[in-house]
């Protein structure tokens, strides 16, 4: 029919003589965007009702008139569609008339009843199941020989009567025992219920899906001993753990990463905990931990939500792998021959590459140590989101008027600066045995004006001064000095160094460095094959500056980030990534003295600074200072004050050349220590 409505339509097609070559009949030139018009047919044009338009054409077609070949083909498609059916019905039976088949089955369905009924006491809950064969089997329950289809049934509760578990079927998968061994009952698919189930009398010589059965269950029993598997376990839930699994799923986009953190925070960011919280954050940073950017937008300290983070028991599972996080746990040793770690509670995990990234700790006192609890009560030492919380909390509800800060660390300076640029009106003092703030990174020139600045941000600084001893007097916490002298506070916060979390790795038999204190890594921060340690806790070996540990951000994030990737590329036999790139640090202690840094910055090593001229009527001091090496005199260190731009980038390759440069200030014009000139100048 189809055919023929299209053979009338290309004949009417051909006959028209005029046609319209407008641009309309022929769609448009097919290159212009204006509007299509409401399509009108033209004489002659195709009948469009053909492609899904109910239009009609033009010219109507002729009444449609049957001849003879056209019965012929209706006698045709009526006895296709005849044999068709009779097909069907004979294929399925719609009749019945084949009752040797029906009158088979329903000999089964009453043998397997009978069989069911023949032992009460050990009637299983039937199940879906289809049958294997159609030769029944012997049944060992009754001496009688009734046939009983072949078919693994499951039961849990054995004793039930049979009305009443013919209500709950659940399909179990189908197991075909050897048909020349009698069976005792039914084997149970669920493991260990069945046998406690079976009765004495029952005791007969079982099938060899027994033992198999038995095989499995202990394998599996095994498996929950040995706990968790892994491909890639962090060691740590802190910037390097996160930057390092970023890396992993990169490299490989299934692969699965678990995580273990002793802290119950997700992994976050730490810096902020002692600037943008401070300087950026509102009466509700407490609660969220989060602050409003330079941007306009808000911020929290986290890397991800916890929606980010699959469950642990769901990550051997997951078909495109995923990032787990297992928080307040403490691994307490690595079987590198096993490749298992053991956490604190006995569990064990196995791993195919372990990652090193425990971080450090606050660094403690033994005088408050050993003080009382009302002293210690009183006393925070700053390191975790928990304590911005105490500190913040105390400010804000005005009970503190007095906070002391002891310690000389860059932190300590950090916190000393934020919370008297928040609180005004609170008394901040600082307490450090050293003479200047900083004075163990920034030369004394330049730490003497930090200290100066500081202190007219409205900080008491008590430089040169050692505590003697602590005790609580009413409300107050009374700080005793070795001059004798007493100092009065109501809030203690102690940011005095740092402690390498290296107590794992020693437990583990790994190597620490005598003088940093941390994991002694390779080039490619690798421990050992399948052992790799980042962040604060490695001790790696930098091709340029020798060996080295740093405690800083933007290293924590490399050095993930490498050790993730090399522990991918190490699993594929594939050559792994040096460590190359200099990390920097930034720190802020008064309103016009940013500190940008990288390389070795020590103030023990010679140091030139270039100071540019200071502008009028302008507080900002601009200045470069170069660190130079004990050994060849060639730059290991730049610290850059108040310059920005692509300074790092600049300094970074200077310590990448390891060239011995005389006129430093002549290096110098490489920084942007002026202001381009404006257009107008």
């Amino acid at each position: 029919m189809l055919l023929r409505a299209i053979g009338r339509s290309a004949k009417n097609l051909v006959s028209v003589r005029n046609i319209a070559l407008s641009r309309a009949s022929l769609g448009g030139g097919g290159h212009h965007h204006e509007p299509t018009p409401v399509y009108t047919p033209k004489p002659g044009s195709l009948d469009w009702y053909l492609c899904g338009n109910n239009k009609k054409s033009a010219h109507e077609p002729e009444p449609y008139i049957p001849k003879g070949d056209d019965y012929g083909s209706f006698v045709g498609a009526a006895v296709f569609v005849g044999l068709t059916i009779a097909a069907v019905l004979f294929k399925t039976d719609a009749f019945k008339k084949d009752t040797h088949v029906h009158h088979h089955v329903q000999k089964h369905e009453t043998s397997h009843e009978s069989s069911s009924h023949a032992e009460p006491a050990h009637e299983p809950e039937p199940e879906e199941v289809e049958a294997v064969a159609p030769e029944p089997v012997a049944s060992t329950s009754s001496p009688s020989s009734e046939p009983t289809p072949v078919a693994a049934q499951t039961s849990e509760e054995s004793a039930q009567p049979s009305t009443s578990s013919q209500s709950e079927p659940a399909p179990v998968q189908q197991e075909t025992p050897e048909v020349s061994t009698p069976t005792p009952e039914p084997v149970s698919q669920s493991s260990e219920s069945s046998a406690s189930s079976s009765s004495p009398s029952s005791s007969s010589p079982s099938t060899e899906s027994t033992p198999q059965k038995s095989e499995e269950a202990s394998n599996e029993s095994d498996e929950k001993k040995k706990g968790l598997y892994c491909e890639y376990v962090i060691i740590g839930s802190g910037t390097a753990a996160y930057y390092a699994s970023l890396a992993i799923r990169a490299k490989q986009a299934e692969a699965k990463v678990l995580m273990i953190g002793e802290e119950n925070e997700l992994p976050y960011n730490r810096p902020p905990l002692s600037k943008e919280l401070w300087w950026y954050g509102d009466e509700n940073s407490s609660k969220k931990l989060d602050y409003t950017a330079l941007s306009g937008k808000k911020r929290d300290i986290f890397y991800e939500v916890e929606g980010f983070f699959v469950k642990p028991e769901d990550l051997p599972s997951a078909t495109h792998g995923g990032v787990s996080l297992i928080r307040g746990s403490k691994v307490v040793k690595i079987c590198e021959e096993d490749k298992t770690v053991i956490l604190e509670d006995g569990t064990t995990i196995g791993f195919g590459k372990v990652l090193i990234a425990t971080g450090t700790r606050p660094k403690k006192m033994d005088l408050f140590e050993k003080s009382s609890n009302e002293v210690q009560n009183k006393i925070t030492y700053y390191h975790y989101p928990a304590d911005f919380k105490k500190v913040e909390n105390s400010l804000a509800d005005s009970t503190v008027k007095t906070i002391t800060i002891i310690g000389n660390s860059l932190i300590a300076s950090e916190l000393a600066y934020s919370i008297k640029r928040k609180y005004e009106n609170v008394n901040v003092h600082q307490i450090f045995e050293e003479k200047y703030n900083a004075s163990d990174i920034l030369p004394e020139h330049l730490a003497k004006k930090s200290t100066e600045a500081i202190q007219k941000m409205g900080v008491n600084v008590h430089s040169e001064e050692k505590i003697g001893g602590v005790r609580k007097c009413c409300k107050n916490v009374v700080l005793t000095m070795k001059d004798g002298s007493e100092h009065r506070t109501d809030l203690i916060v102690i940011a005095d160094g740092e402690d390498v979390n290296s107590e794992l790795a020693e437990a583990s038999g790994l190597k620490i460095n005598s003088v940093n204190g941390g994991v002694t890594t390779d080039k490619y921060l690798k421990v050992s094959p399948n052992i790799y340690a980042a962040g604060s806790v490695a001790s790696f070996d930098d091709s340029v500056l020798g060996t080295r540990r740093l405690s800083s951000w933007e290293n924590a994030q490399i050095s993930g980030r490498l050790a993730g990737e090399n522990m991918v590329l190490n699993k594929n036999e594939k050559d792994e990534k040096a460590f190359w790139y200099q990390p920097s640090f930034f720190t802020k202690f008064a309103p016009h003295l940013h500190l940008n840094a990288i390389g070795q910055i020590d103030s023990k090593l010679e140091t030139v600074a270039v100071y540019a001229e200071p502008e009028k009527d302008s507080q900002i001091e601009r200045a470069v200072v170069f660190y130079k090496s004990k050994n060849g005199g060639h730059i290991v260190g730049v610290l850059l004050v108040n310059v920005f731009g692509p300074s790092l980038d600049v300094a970074r390759r200077i310590i990448d050349d390891r060239k011995n440069i005389e006129d430093l200030k002549e290096l110098a014009k490489l920084f942007p220590l002026y202001e381009a000139p404006k257009a107008d100048e």
